[in-house]
């Protein structure tokens, strides 16, 4: 067997957790994963009594355990000054696999292994913040980045459509998705076609002519306030009395729960004057996760991540507007903040948004003109 290379993303040598330090740890607001050989590890291991210390529940279906704790606890194997007793104790290596990775992802493919890491981390994104390019990933041993593997060309696509010059992002993210949905259309296109058509995203000229095409909808911005509006309250529903979360969501969601949504418009555009200034450093997580996420062979789940990915983005940006509306100012750590805190709780679970779009919109995939509705005022 031929080796295979590994690609790192940007900074990913540089990443190293501050434990204690950390004002969001990985450690609370979200179910904490036990994998089976940790778990069983654990039982055998008598004379740690590990199992003593903390309950565990088994998912259903799976063989994998979770720590139970309700959502917006603390995991109990924390002390007091916010380190785990595990580490402290036994060493890193007696952790789960996912207190051992996290923020760190792999994905492995037939010719390249790729680490990248999750903008859910705050370190993560002081990371990015320091970058003065575009977030790359680039090989250990210097080689070709170029790739037979499909759904890395459809990533590549993607991300070149992303990183393109003087477009606007949401209007880059709406013609990526309408790529996606394209192919997922014509599953049948030999490969080669499939190849041509991913072709034509990275001429500047017709990405311009799809935004044209896209930016003549006649889209009322009071309905499309108010229908992100409604979007943000029942998406942030269960987290808004989530300890991490809570001081972050508490005035923007009384705001916005409060608020006539015809007062928000007259501020929209001088607000997004101000956002925009930060679209570097948003582009840049934008293509960190799309390098960890988008990455199936299965084209219909990557228009899945996507979506995800732009929902993220829409929260993140609108979250912003009502923290805008409330304090008159936004800041470059307002918006790590809530890309962190939408990262967990959009991107870090998946199953629950999926029921709640399945639920809300009748299918898995949103139509394209709803995202133009809600991304495009």
């Amino acid at each position: 067997m031929n080796k295979i290379d590994t690609l790192k993303i940007s900074n990913y040598d540089k990443f190293k957790c501050i434990a204690d330090k950390c004002k969001f740890t990985c450690c609370e607001g979200w179910d904490i994963s036990v994998d089976n050989d940790t778990y069983n590890k654990w039982e055998n291991d008598k004379s740690n009594n590990i199992l003593n210390n903390v309950k565990i529940k088994r998912y259903e279906g799976k063989d994998e355990y979770f720590i139970n704790k309700e959502t917006n606890k603390a995991c109990p194997l924390l002390d007091n000054q916010g380190l785990c007793n595990i580490v402290k104790d036994h060493g890193e290596n007696y952790l789960s696999l996912t207190c051992q990775s996290f923020p760190r992802i792999e994905n492995v493919f037939e010719d390249r292994r790729e680490l990248s890491l999750s903008c859910a981390c705050p370190e993560v994104l002081e990371l990015i913040g320091r970058e003065t390019g575009k977030t790359n990933i680039t090989s250990e041993s210097n080689t070709s980045l170029e790739s037979n593997v499909l759904e890395i060309r459809i990533r590549e696509a993607v991300i070149s459509i992303l990183q393109q010059e003087n477009f606007l992002l949401e209007d880059k993210l709406i013609i990526s998705f309408q790529m996606l949905l394209t192919i997922l259309e014509n599953e049948n296109l030999r490969k080669d076609a499939l190849l041509e058509e991913l072709e034509k995203y990275k001429n500047r000229d017709y990405v311009k002519e799809l935004i044209h095409m896209y930016k003549g909808m006649k889209i009322n911005i009071n309905d499309s306030i108010e229908e992100v509006n409604n979007l943000f309250l029942d998406i942030v529903e269960n987290y808004k009395e989530v300890h991490l979360f809570h001081i972050l969501l508490k005035d923007v969601v009384n705001f916005a729960e409060n608020t006539k949504i015809k007062k928000l418009s007259s501020k929209w555009n001088d607000y997004k004057i101000i956002f925009d200034q930060y679209n570097a450093f948003i582009e840049n997580c934008i293509i960190s996760k799309i390098f960890s996420n988008c990455i199936s062979n299965d084209i219909e789940e990557m228009i899945i991540s996507l979506q995800m990915i732009i929902l993220e983005y829409l929260m993140l940006r609108y979250s912003l507007f009502l923290k805008y509306c409330v304090d008159k100012e936004i800041n470059e750590e307002d918006i790590k903040n809530y890309i962190l805190a939408f990262s967990r709780i959009i991107g870090n679970n998946i199953d629950a948004m999926m029921e709640f779009i399945r639920d809300g919109f009748g299918d898995d995939v949103l139509e394209i003109g709803y995202l133009c509705f809600i991304a495009l005022a």
